[in-house]
Parts: structure tokens; sequence; C-alpha cells
């Protein structure tokens, strides 16, 4: 019999289930989909076609914004910010 192990980092990504913002991660056997407001858990298939992964959430301070937040600034797309600050520094 196979045994399945768990991740010591679990990965985490900024994700969309349809119309709803949340945090999608990974568990054997899919995806546990987080809603950002209101709502439930839902286990979602690797292969749902409904389920759109962004970027990966990094473990950072309460205070810093998150990548999806710099990376929808248009000050990132026309030069007036540091790219320095898109790799978490």
């Amino acid at each position: 019999m196979a045994t399945v192990h768990t991740l010591r980092t679990p990965v985490k990504h900024y994700a969309h289930l349809g119309d709803v913002e949340g945090i999608a991660r990974l568990v054997p056997g899919g995806w546990v989909f987080t809603p950002d407001g209101p709502g439930v858990r839902r286990l979602v298939a690797y292969n749902d076609v409904e389920l759109f992964l962004h970027g990966r959430v990094e473990d950072a301070p309460a205070d810093a914004t998150p990548l999806w937040a710099r990376l929808a600034d248009p000050a990132y797309y026309n030069g007036t910010c540091g790219r320095d600050m898109v790799r978490g520094r």
C-alpha cells in the first residue's frame, strides 16, 4: 500500500474559483479552496477548469502588501515603482 506524505511547507496560491477570490492550498487529492469573504472551504480536483491559480503565497509580514495587490498596481507597469518590490524584498 502506498503512503502519502504531507508537505512540510504547504503550497498555497492566490486563486479564483469561478467569480470568487481566495486561497488554494495543495492537499493529497486536489486543492482546498478557501474564499476571502464569507463561504465554506471546498475540495477542488486538480483538473477543475473553474480553478485559476495566480501566484504562490509567500509567508510575509502582516504589514506587507501581497504580491497580487502589487501586480494590480498600474505603477508597476508604467515604471514608476521599483521592480524589487515584486520580488518581496
